[in-house]
């Protein structure tokens, strides 16, 4: 057995099922044997692609997303989708693997640098004999650094025998952390003596899968829940879901948080987002409660923190109060915000401004919601148009929901959708793009194209780019500047192979009921905006 050979065979060993990547010298020979004995690779059109669906993949199915990529810039093309990768903590294996030993070769790079400014984790296969040991370690680092790891294997081991190799060892996951007493205690008092508190839950209450136990949290509290924007969803149904806290509140969230004199928030980095730059945690309590105390104070200093699994910890806190048989000392102030959000209307929030040929992205929105099947996964690319996405269409849960921002770049929606819908195959995955970053990885649709996914790619097109347009006009410049001349989306997707429908009056989304009912293939919905129309005033 090669090494080429050995490496396919790890890689099926430690259940990598689907591999995504393009080839190139330095990993076609293990891609085309990994093909041969099973296993199912995804070929991209582009290397940024093959990390990003990797990313949702992962997001999606909770397990470590493998990519490949060829040396040089093969590697380079993914450092955007890579960085993407690491600020939001995803379980991400790129193997990529040095040029052959020759100090000229013109795709030579420095892979360790190179993954260093990403953030990644590094780690190089030295000698032929250490390849499964060396699998083994990358596998385990991903899962317990919760970081991407790029694995270095070189080319020039490819062709040598394998030889012995070390059996294939599990990633390991840690086990939930239990909070300090010391931390608990300190806490708990805040805890207790809070008259209006609120329950917040983030992304990393999402991996912890921390649901059900805040729930109970919230219950025993007579508390209000609600979530960052990567936990959107968590507590849908909820009768004191607030929804997303922070810039993107509704007016009854904000009034509920204006109120509120403590906030818990489990897993959430407490950003300028989610704390509209501070403002919405004003003159209250803050109890940050985090996995890693590393996360701590990042943005804003809380006034008490408990190291731990968001779950763990809320169990903890709830089993406290009920040892001191607490009793909630406002539960009025939770009836009347319950009240209160059944009485709320999102239309009533904003003044509509759908015109002849364009539509309101808000309203556009709530139809949406509406007419689109109930079970679906979401993945977002960035822009304006997502103020009005996130808070108005909805998903079952947090865990299918991702949005390819961490790092701020646009143009890794597509690609992320597609590796979530392949992780999904049976239900319907949405991508929601602007215009921008559509057109940015357009060619990428071929892959969806060919592989007959359930996709519905919902582009926000007001043919500019949104958030510059508004930020232009701040500025008082000129905000022409950021306007696009684009082709019709519609006979593109179609010359593709994928499904289209451009739109321009809301009545004509209510044929996506039945155009979604049964998808098989990508189908692309080119809604037509006013650039003017700033939804962020």
């Amino acid at each position: 057995m090669k090494i080429f050979e050995a490496c396919a065979d790890s890689l099926l060993g430690h259940g990598v099922d689907v591999m995504f990547g393009l080839m190139g010298d330095a990993n076609m020979l293990y891609v085309a044997n990994y093909r041969e004995s099973g296993g199912q690779f995804v070929a991209v059109v582009h290397e940024s692609s093959a990390v990003a669906m990797a990313d949702s993949w992962s997001r999606s199915t909770g397990r470590v997303g493998v990519a490949t990529v060829t040396h040089g810039p093969g590697l380079s093309n993914t450092m955007t989708s890579l960085m993407e990768a690491v600020r939001s903590r995803s379980q991400v294996l790129l193997l990529t693997g040095d040029t052959p030993a020759e100090p000229t070769h013109f795709q030579r790079m420095d892979i360790s640098s190179f993954a260093q400014a990403a953030g990644a984790g590094y780690d190089k296969v030295h000698r032929r004999e250490t390849l499964g040991r060396d699998l083994n370690r990358a596998f385990q680092r991903v899962v317990a650094e919760r970081r991407p790891v790029v694995l270095n294997i070189p080319v020039d081991l490819m062709l040598e025998d394998a030889g012995y190799q070390s059996p294939v060892s599990p990633a390991i996951h840690s086990s939930p952390s239990v909070p300090a007493i010391d931390d608990l205690d300190a806490a708990l008092g805040l805890v207790a003596s809070a008259k209006r508190p609120i329950v917040l839950a983030g992304y990393g209450a999402v991996l912890s899968r921390a649901d059900e136990a805040l729930r109970a949290l919230a219950e025993t509290l007579a508390a209000p829940v609600a979530t960052s924007v990567l936990a959107k969803d968590m507590f849908r149904g909820h009768p004191s879901n607030l929804g997303i806290c922070g810039s993107l509140s509704h007016s009854v969230a904000a009034a509920a948080i204006a109120e509120s004199d403590l906030i818990i928030a489990f897993g959430a980095s407490l950003n300028v987002y989610t704390t509209f730059h501070g403002e919405l945690l004003a003159d209250k309590h803050v109890v940050q409660v985090d996995i890693d105390p590393g996360r701590f104070g990042w943005y804003l200093p809380a006034s008490g923190y408990i190291a731990g699994d968001a779950a763990v910890v809320a169990d903890s806190i709830r089993e406290a109060l009920d040892a001191i048989d607490h009793t909630p000392s406002h539960p009025g102030w939770l009836q009347s915000v319950q009240q209160t959000l059944v009485d709320y209307r999102p239309e009533a929030e904003y003044k509509d401004h759908t015109a002849v040929d364009t539509v309101d992205v808000r309203t556009a929105c709530l139809r949406l919601d509406d007419v689109l099947p109930s079970d679906r996964t979401m993945v977002s690319d960035i822009g304006r148009f997502t103020n009005a996405v996130w808070p108005r269409i909805e998903v079952p849960d947090a865990r299918r929901f991702t949005t390819m921002g961490g790092f701020g770049a646009i143009g890794l929606g597509l690609a992320g959708a597609i590796g979530a819908a392949i992780a999904r195959p049976d239900e319907l995955t949405i991508a929601v793009v602007g215009d921008g970053g559509f057109m940015m990885h357009l060619a990428e649709l071929t892959t969806a194209v060919r592989l007959q996914l359930p996709l519905l790619v919902l582009v926000f097109n007001d043919n500019a780019y949104g958030a510059e347009h508004t930020k232009l006009q701040r500025y008082g410049a000129d905000p022409d500047h950021s306007l696009n001349m684009w082709p019709e989306f519609g006979p593109i997707a179609e010359a593709i192979g994928a499904g289209s429908m451009s739109v321009r009056k809301i009545e004509e989304l209510d044929e996506l009921r039945h155009i979604t009912h049964d998808l098989r293939g990508p189908y692309v919905v080119d809604i037509k905006l006013d650039p003017e129309v700033d939804i962020l005033a």
